[in-house]
């Protein structure tokens, strides 16, 4: 039991350095990067679903085909003090701070 234990504490650490070991010792960090939350992904499968699916009307169908060709280039923002960060959605140690 204790062995288990011990060995989960371990791995735990070792993820932990290897997260901060990721970025760089010139970026500069806000936000710990795996706290980031991820951007929603939509598969191509599920836009086609959407674009066929009646229930949606065209200005609905095309606002969710502007998000899915704009996934994962638009940054994640995140609110921090008085203004905010805007973190990479491809590399959350790239982070910028807006006053």
């Amino acid at each position: 039991m204790r062995k288990s234990l011990i060995v989960i504490l371990l791995l735990s650490l070792l993820m932990i350095a290897d997260a901060h070991a990721q970025c760089a010792p010139t970026d500069k960090i806000h936000i710990d990067p795996r706290l980031v939350p991820q951007q929603r992904h939509i598969s191509r499968e599920q836009m086609l679903g959407i674009l066929m699916d009646r229930r949606f009307n065209s200005e609905t169908r095309g606002e969710l085909l502007q998000q899915y060709h704009q996934q994962g280039t638009q940054p994640i923002v995140i609110p921090y003090g008085t203004g905010k960060v805007l973190v990479s959605p491809a590399n959350p140690c790239i982070q910028q701070y807006i006053p």
